[in-house]
Formats: structure tokens, sequence, C-alpha cells
């Protein structure tokens, strides 16, 4: 008795029914040949046939990609409102002081140095992210070039500005205002970071705040178990933070035995002393 599965009755691709199937797909169970098979970022060994794979609520970094690609972030219009405001304080301070060539104008059209830097930002232009780094520094060295009496409080102040630079150009939303290639674990990053299991972090900081305040301590209950429900690493996407879960729930328990058995007593001896 042969145990050979005749080829007449072997699984097909469903794209090439001219080829052996490989394996099925992870979300519609249809074969697939080793052509066909798709591995998506983010979500581990995986495989799914080429239809499933492009399916938003299956490829959802590339999904998040799309969504934000070439769309202006909080950053974008920070920028665009300090930009505006520099602009309104340059022409309120002139109209004040006029054009004389005094130090006060001329400090005063330092403001106007960030201006061009903050438009080509606002508007999506590259190099403006580059520039944003350096404005600060050339801001303080045209402010020294004016008085060099205050040097040091100069670069100082710009220090500021180029950390914040920094931070703006190591966001991952940011970079894709600027439509800048992401990794897939950047956009992971950013995933988990607004919707992965967001009730699990809102009960991480109830339970951290649970510990200076009591009266937080059942939110931070709540959140947690809400959370930990809500915990599904096979789904697609996967839903995680059960460690933060856990830990806003053992928080929000623990915070207040310790504020009975340790804070109180120890706060009621301080008062009576």
């Amino acid at each position: 008795m042969s145990l050979e599965v005749p080829l007449s009755q072997q699984g097909r691709c469903a794209v090439h029914p001219d080829l052996p199937a490989g394996g099925t797909c992870s979300r519609c169970g249809s074969f697939f040949c080793a052509d066909c098979a798709t591995s998506v970022a983010g979500l581990g060994v995986r495989l799914y046939c080429t239809a499933c794979a492009a399916r938003p609520d299956v490829n959802y970094l590339e999904a998040l990609r799309q969504r934000y690609w070439g769309r202006r972030d909080d950053w974008a219009w920070v920028v665009g409102g300090v930009t505006l405001l520099l602009c309104v304080a340059t022409a309120a301070a002139l109209a004040q002081w006029g054009l004389r060539a005094t130090k006060s104008s001329l400090f005063t059209l330092l403001l106007l140095l960030p201006v061009p830097v903050g438009v080509a930002f606002f508007l999506g232009q590259r190099w403006a992210r580059h520039a944003m780094l350096v404005t600060p520094l050339v801001m303080a060295v045209a402010a020294d070039a004016i008085n060099r009496d205050g040097r040091f409080f100069y670069f100082l102040c710009a220090i500021p500005g180029v950390l914040t630079g920094l931070r703006i150009h190591r966001d991952v939303r940011n970079q894709l205002f600027f439509r800048l290639p992401v990794s897939p674990g950047a956009l992971k990053f950013l995933w988990d970071q607004r919707f992965n299991n967001p009730m699990a972090h809102q009960a991480l900081r109830f339970g951290f705040g649970s510990v200076l305040m009591p009266l937080l301590s059942p939110i931070a209950v709540i959140c947690g178990a809400v959370a930990l429900t809500r915990v599904d690493p096979a789904a697609t996407p996967p839903i995680g933070r059960q460690g933060q879960a856990i830990t806003g729930l053992v928080l929000g328990l623990v915070s207040p035995l310790l504020w009975w058995f340790v804070l109180l007593p120890w706060l009621a001896d301080l008062i009576h002393s």
C-alpha cells in the first residue's frame, strides 16, 4: 500500500495552479507556492498569501506609514506657530524702535534668522530638518558678534534649541511627514506608542500616580484589568503591553497599603515630633 499522495490530489497554489503548494495563508487559509509566500514585518514567522499581505489589517505597519505619509505632525504645527510668533514679535519691536542701527534693533532682526527655516520646515522641505539643528548656534554666533559681553548666555540659550532640534530630527512621525524612509522597527515603535493597547499605558501612568495620590488607585486597577483582557499576541496586529498592564494593576493595589501602613504613620510621627 503506497502512502504517497497522487499529484492530482496535492494542494496547488491559488495564484499559480501549475505549482505545488508550499503552505497555507495564516489569514485566509488558501494555498500558496514558494513565490507567493509573503512575510509581514512585525508579525514574526507568520506567512501570508500576496493578497492578504497587502491588506491594511494584516500589513498594519505599511498602513501606518501610508496614514502619516506626507501629513504634518505636531512638530510641524509647533514650528509653524513659533515662526509666526517670531514674525509678529519682530514687527512689533521694529514698530516700537524703528529701523535705526542700534543694538536693540539688530538683536530684534536676529529673530528673523529662523523664519526661513521655519517656513521651509512647515512646507516639508527636507533641508529644513537639518537646518533646525544649527539655527540656534548660528543665532548665538550672530548675537555674540553684536555684543560679546553675553557670549556664555547666548550659547547657553542655544542648548535647548539644539536639543529640541535633535528630538525633532529623530522623531519617527516627523520623518514620515517629510516622506523619509523609515525602518519596520521604527514603525513598530511608533505603532506601539500610539495604538498598541493604550489602556495599558494609562494603567501604568495612574499606577505611578497612585503612589503619590492614593485616590488614583481604583483607576489604575480598572485600567490594568481591562488592558490585561485585551492582550492578544496572536491577534493581527498583535496586542501587547502585558507588562505595563500588570505593573499598573500591582501599583494600584499596593499603593493604598503603602500609604496606610507606612506613609501615614510616618507623617503622623513627623507632625507630632
